[in-house]
């Protein structure tokens, strides 16, 4: 994998990008997180098709030397209110812009980067919730979806066993309203991010592949 040309030609193609993760949401960060989906590697803020991420986990990477132990998360910040009931707004945590919650899709722990590839690896069956694909509302905008890698400090303590039963299933509902300012409190500030833009490929005139073309 040739890690440094991945993301000089992100650096290139994505000038207006000012973070690495979307402009108004907190945590945030402007270190840069790879991430590639077979052939196609992730700009921040590039649109891609559906079917891309759909297709199964991505290769997640980084140049810096990261000698610890992390987190891998994927959290959609584009999940419309007006999918709850009404007196189960009030207890929903902030997405990105108005009346937006969060969805969890991945949350891989005891990762570690091998410094001969630079590739983000973890043992199998260890992700306190699979990799789940985008799964943005037919004629709904175009959903964020961020990539976030964080610390797992050995006091990390990760959710009730009930609850990390229940993340197993990709479309189960305790993955909605997710906290990643809890998080923050527990294991402290991302250290790198990335994040695409998909919206429902049924929906007039969505993606049919990604924005930079690749």
């Amino acid at each position: 994998m040739h890690i440094k040309n991945v993301l000089a030609s992100c650096a290139v193609l994505a000038t207006a990008v000012l973070a690495q993760s979307p402009a108004g949401f907190s945590p945030s960060t402007k270190v840069p997180l790879g991430v590639k989906y077979g052939d196609i590697e992730l700009c921040p803020g590039e649109e891609l098709p559906q079917a891309v991420p759909d297709a199964g986990n991505p290769s997640v990477f980084s140049l810096r030397p990261y000698p610890a132990t992390y987190m891998i998360l994927l959290v959609d910040l584009s999940i419309p209110f007006d999918l709850f009931p009404a007196d189960e707004t009030k207890t929903l945590v902030p997405g990105l812009g108005p009346n937006r919650t969060t969805r969890l899709h991945w949350w891989q722990t005891n990762v570690t980067r091998n410094p001969k590839t630079g590739t983000f690896v973890y043992p199998n069956n260890t992700a306190l919730a699979p990799y789940a694909g985008p799964m943005p509302p037919q004629g709904d905008i175009f959903h964020d979806y961020v990539f976030w890698l964080f610390p797992q400090p050995k006091t990390f303590v990760p959710p009730s066993a009930a609850v990390v039963a229940s993340y197993q299933d990709p479309g189960s509902t305790t993955r909605f309203n997710y906290s990643l300012p809890a998080l923050v409190r527990q294991v402290g500030n991302p250290l790198a991010a990335n994040y695409m833009r998909v919206e429902n490929a049924a929906n007039p005139g969505a993606p049919t592949k990604p924005t930079f073309g690749h």
